[in-house]
């Protein structure tokens, strides 16, 4: 099968063989010390992006950085196969002292990954998502309309979406600590109100919403098109749909696969309870929904596209990120990247 078949666009086999090797080495190495996996792991994390997101570090040029870095791990990767084990038993105590009874069922698995960074997400963050959204989407689909945010977390979306200028805010989630987290935070606030339910049957009549605002929610679902034709269901003809999902290719989206993969090996609580010893930045958290989230779908943009023509949409506009660490962005302002970002992320504003 060729790499294009199997969403490897844009890799080369060489590159491909390369992150392979390296994985194949953490994957040793996740039994005898997953601390240095775990590492590893947000360093090569770290370095996929065109610039660091949460502190002020800047990648002059992206692909001998990452060919560089990808060396080191690796090769620090093989000297530390030669340490001694450790027996995981002994620091047992740490790594669960902070467990939750984790359900089988993938939607409940996806709220307990993302449930602890929703916590970490205090109302005074409120300020990035407002500014987020005023970057990546016009006020004006939501000014004075009835809004549904699909799988809304902890509600720091909803709450901006409130804020500019909306009649009327529903944050809809399957999560029960991202609704906690978004009911705490924003439950006294008029006109804007939280709701149990899953965005692959969401619990509204057709044509109820004069906007629907997805964020990064979709491509964690078992079906991403039967995701897509709800949103386009509940709202109504003429209205708004802002959809944010993963796209596919290079080595930032392969590699994402292959860290899923590999943490199946590690206990959540183990990483979590390490990079928060290290004194961690709270936002450098959400490298751990990389690593953890338990069902993550990637579709091209053509794929997409053909997914909402199917569904009778009137008009789909691609929305270009203008935040200095949205994947766009570094494609925009590095030449021959698709080779580590693909086809970035997949941003549309559709009109029903």
């Amino acid at each position: 099968m060729s790499n294009k078949k199997k969403g490897y666009r844009f890799l080369d086999n060489k590159k491909r063989k390369q992150i392979d090797f390296l994985f194949s080495l953490l994957n040793q190495l996740a039994i005898k010390h997953p601390y240095l996996v775990v590492l590893i792991l947000h360093e090569y994390t770290r370095i996929l992006y065109g610039v660091d997101p949460y502190i002020d570090f800047k990648i002059k040029n992206p692909k001998l950085r990452i060919d560089t870095k990808l060396k080191e791990l690796t090769d620090f990767s093989k000297l530390s196969l030669l340490l001694g084990s450790y027996n995981r038993k002994d620091d047992k105590k740490f790594y669960f002292k902070f467990t939750d009874k984790v359900s089988n069922d993938l939607k409940n698995k996806t709220g307990n990954v993302y449930g602890p960074l929703w916590k970490r997400f205090k109302r005074i963050n409120n300020h990035e998502a407002l500014r987020l959204l005023k970057n990546r989407v016009q006020k004006k689909i939501f000014k004075n309309k009835k809004v549904l945010d699909a799988g809304c977390g902890g509600g720091r979306y909803s709450y901006a979406i409130y804020k500019s200028g909306a009649q009327s805010v529903i944050g809809l989630d399957y999560g029960d600590i991202g609704l906690k987290v978004a009911k705490k935070n924003y439950g006294k606030i008029n006109n804007l109100s939280f709701k149990k339910g899953d965005v692959l049957n969401l619990p509204f009549k057709k044509n109820t919403f004069d906007t629907v605002f997805s964020n990064g929610v979709i491509h964690h679902t078992s079906n991403v098109k039967k995701g897509i034709s709800e949103l386009v269901r509940v709202c109504k003809k003429g209205g708004n749909i802002w959809l944010y999902l993963y796209s596919t290719g290079g080595i930032f989206w392969y590699s994402r696969r292959l860290m899923n993969e590999l943490m199946k090996k590690i206990p959540y609580e183990l990483s979590s309870n390490f990079l928060k010893m290290m004194e961690l930045p709270d936002n450098r958290f959400i490298f751990m929904d990389n690593w953890y989230v338990p069902i993550e779908k990637h579709l091209s943009h053509e794929e997409i596209v053909k997914i909402l023509k199917k569904l009778n949409v009137k008009k789909i506009k691609k929305i270009i990120g203008k935040n200095k660490f949205d994947l766009d962005f570094s494609l925009k302002k590095y030449k021959n990247s698709r080779s580590i970002w693909g086809e970035g992320e997949i941003r549309f504003l559709i009109e029903k």
